[in-house]
């Protein structure tokens, strides 16, 4: 099992934000594990995330944003309650996600989404996606405590997203 020293070691020893993601997706893949691993900061206007980092970069490319929902069950417990989301399988996604039927092709439905939060903002999101129920409640909180170690990461991306 990893713990969190191994996550704030690995962010503060890389020497940029994609040498930092990918030491923490070795991490991650350790646990809880994945078979699609994101990393996605708000922009900081609050009206979309970018995805900083992805381990399938052919479908899910680090280009990619998506507008912020600012409604319903996913947004309400990740970006306001500042809580993780689990769903079991792609059924559990699918009214929050509008590229489930990708995921679902992809042989993936369990999904942990984990807010980092810094100064009491939610300023970017840990994504992990596995087959269906592989993640557990267990998981979720473990996972959440982890992903907090990436804040530095998300700060920084941040903060180059705001000189653009």
């Amino acid at each position: 099992m990893v713990d969190q020293i191994e996550f704030v070691q690995a962010v503060a020893e890389s020497s940029s934000l994609q040498e930092a993601a990918q030491k923490v997706g070795v991490l991650f893949s350790k646990f809880p594990g994945y078979k699609l691993f994101t990393l996605t900061v708000t922009h900081p206007d609050g009206s979309h995330v970018v995805r900083l980092f992805s381990s399938a970069e052919g479908s899910y490319g680090t280009s990619g944003t998506k507008p912020i929902e600012k409604e319903g069950g996913w947004y309400e417990r990740v970006l306001v309650q500042q809580k993780p989301f689990l769903g079991y399988t792609i059924e559990d996604v699918k009214d929050y996600f509008p590229d489930h039927e990708k995921i679902a092709a992809m042989g993936l439905g369990a999904t942990l989404n984990l807010p980092v939060v810094a100064s009491g903002e939610v300023i970017g999101t840990v994504n992990l996606l596995d087959a269906d129920h592989a993640y557990t409640e267990a998981d979720a909180e473990k996972s959440f405590a982890l992903s907090q170690a990436l804040a530095p990461l998300f700060l920084k991306a941040r903060e180059e997203l705001a000189v653009v």
